[in-house]
């Protein structure tokens, strides 16, 4: 009969921190379905129909050309009203499943974290590799468009500094995933014989 391995303390943290992200993620990616949706079904061309039947009566009664010309760039205006409209439905409804996708990935891994399943240090280590160079591409450009384009240097040093907490929280997390103890609660390397945390 094989030991059963505790599970560490820093894994039901992390398994936790896992749970919130997912759930945050999974209500966000709803919410953009959601948005993607409205956005594609909103009959804006009723809306500029009867808005261009109205002008027209008045262009019966007054016949001016600049009217005529007023009108026909407000049925310009309303069709890239639709257009645009259509286009961020698309966008809302492309990334709300993404989103949506991975905050179910999330509150999956977090299971298989608690659980101790190899599956999830692997997941966990590549997704945490893939944050750290997340934030600091992120970092990069961001800090380049705020010298470029913002003179306030407060939000500059702020977001440099956010970057740089990101990246150690990460760090750590790699860290303690690497860690003998945690690897053997996943059953990436033998139990070690001294207690660790």
């Amino acid at each position: 009969m094989a030991e059963q391995i505790k599970r560490p303390i820093g894994v039901t943290i992390i398994a936790i921190l896992t749970i919130i992200g997912g759930i945050i993620l999974t209500f966000g990616g709803i919410s953009l379905l959601a948005f993607g949706a409205f956005f594609t079904s909103v009959p804006i061309d009723v809306f500029i129909s009867e808005q261009m039947q109205r002008q027209q009566e008045q262009l019966q009664l007054q016949q001016q050309q600049h009217q005529q010309q007023q009108l026909q760039q407000e049925v310009r205006n309303a069709t890239e009203l639709q257009a645009l409209a259509q286009f961020l439905g698309g966008v809302g409804i492309a990334l709300g499943a993404i989103v949506l996708a991975v905050g179910i990935g999330y509150l999956v891994v977090s299971y298989g974290l608690l659980k101790g399943k190899g599956w999830a240090w692997i997941t966990t280590v590549i997704l945490t590799i893939i944050a750290i160079a997340v934030q600091i591409v992120s970092g990069v450009t961001a800090s380049m468009f705020n010298a470029s384009f913002i003179d306030d240097t407060n939000s500059f040093a702020t977001g440099i500094i956010a970057q740089i907490v990101g990246i150690a929280i990460n760090g750590v997390i790699l860290y303690y995933l690497y860690r003998p103890n945690v690897k053997a609660f996943f059953g990436k390397s033998q139990p070690s014989t001294t207690i660790q945390r």
